[in-house]
């Protein structure tokens, strides 16, 4: 018999870590006060007064734009024509602006994920994620119907380059196309930025697969104004421009978050090929994606960072005033390593950004840590291969001691562990024994 919902559709249950933990967190707050509870969940960033981070630089020129922008669609499907100048000003202007590229406007950075795996992969063939890396990009690759093949992140405290090469020169063999994730710089959940030599490492082994079929490279920016090079890592984009016609580079880039306006759900695809047929054909499609999907972004948000990012004197507040909470998050940042080093709290490699990730190899340790540290009012998102840490969201006065209080709790977690097995063992040993007597 029939159901309501469509066969392709069974098992779909939205299950959101992070919405989960900040609830808990919310609830916590709530019966014990904000002050005795460590809110380590929200990824979004709040400043040392516990106040949410809205910068004065963004919201007065949003104040500015008329009422009738707020309220109307947007010109274009792919975002108004000074919208998709101002992304690429913002992305491009330390190149000289010299690079060729397509803008399609999306209801934030998750918008151009979505649509490119959407439009890059037929349902049931691959995508290929980073084994540790933002949980929605599970959810979208069920939603698109595309599985899912997963490179280590890591090599000891560097990008697992040998481990990126075997998963997409796998996929490659499989079925004569690769759509591949980095989200790079600050990746979430780690803090970890690629190096220049890292990058062209990738670069080149990408050309070459390329002469094997399509290669499509997501390269998911969230977090790029947030990274301490500032306009000095975006020279990196210049490499796309050197690609093999057979690469598409896709950055998916967040107004949203360089903005700390996540609720005003503005990003934007940003597609540069040298094959410029099959980047104008992968430009329609995402167009007809929008259309059939989201329709438009939010208008007086993408006039707002128009008005931004084309104007000097306001790109130049906004620079100010952000560069002031980029370097509150290294502050942050080096007291939690710093004392988790101490205490020998073990972390994955963090060099800037949002979040860091205490290491937990072991999954059901992990599992147990992450709930028992809610009983000592402690919460961070739970991840493949360990915890994430909000720092974002963490003031100093509650990281201080934060490393030492994790580690007290995994302690004893541990601990346990080994005695069960200790006590299994000898269980174990006693059965044979009499078994043999």
């Amino acid at each position: 018999m029939k159901e309501f919902i469509s066969e392709q559709s069974h098992g779909k249950e939205i299950v959101d870590v992070v919405f989960e933990a900040a609830q808990g967190a919310v609830a916590a707050i709530k019966k014990h006060g904000e002050e005795n509870v460590v809110n380590g969940a929200f990824g979004t960033y709040f400043k040392e007064d516990k106040a949410f981070l809205t910068f004065d630089s963004v919201y007065r020129v949003f104040d500015k734009v008329p009422d009738f922008q707020k309220a109307k669609y947007a010109s274009s499907i792919a975002g108004p024509p000074e919208y998709q100048l101002a992304v690429k000003h913002w992305l491009f202007d330390s190149v000289g602006l010299e690079i060729d590229a397509d803008v399609i406007a999306t209801p934030g950075g998750t918008g151009a994920l979505s649509s490119t795996t959407k439009n890059a992969l037929a349902p049931g063939e691959t995508v290929i994620h980073p084994d540790i890396g933002w949980g929605p990009y599970k959810t979208i690759a069920k939603e698109n119907n595309t599985p899912v093949e997963y490179y280590k992140l890591f090599e000891g405290d560097h990008f697992n380059l040998e481990s990126f090469k075997e998963t997409c020169t796998n996929v490659m063999k499989a079925q004569g196309k690769v759509l591949a994730f980095i989200n790079d710089p600050c990746q979430n959940p780690t803090g970890y930025t690629m190096s220049e030599a890292e990058w062209d490492d990738v670069l080149e082994f990408i050309n070459k697969l390329s002469e094997q079929g399509p290669f499509i490279l997501l390269h998911d920016v969230a977090y790029i104004d947030f990274n301490l090079k500032g306009d000095e890592y975006k020279k990196l984009f210049k490499k796309f421009t050197a690609m093999n016609e057979n690469v598409l580079t896709v950055i998916a880039f967040s107004v949203s978050k360089t903005l700390t306006a996540y609720g005003m759900r503005v990003g934007a695809q940003v597609l540069i090929s040298n094959n410029e047929k099959g980047r104008k054909k992968f430009k329609h499609a995402c167009g007809n994606t929008a259309r059939g999907v989201w329709s438009t972004v939010n208008n007086g948000g993408m006039v707002a960072f128009s008005d931004i990012a084309l104007n000097p004197e306001n790109k130049q507040a906004y620079l100010n005033e952000k560069d002031e909470y980029v370097a509150l998050l290294a502050k942050r940042a080096k007291i939690m390593i710093k004392e988790a080093e101490e205490v020998g709290l073990p972390l994955y490699p963090f060099h800037e950004g949002f979040f860091l990730t205490i290491r937990i190899d072991d999954h059901v340790v992990k599992n147990e840590l992450h709930l028992k540290l809610k009983e000592h009012n402690i919460f961070f998102v739970n991840v493949y291969g360990g915890l994430r840490v909000a720092i974002c969201s963490i003031p100093i006065t509650k990281i201080k001691g934060l490393a030492k209080r994790v580690k007290e709790v995994l302690d004893t977690i541990v601990e346990t562990e080994n005695e069960t097995i200790t006590d299994k063992s000898a269980e174990s040993s006693n059965e044979n024994d009499n078994a043999n007597a």
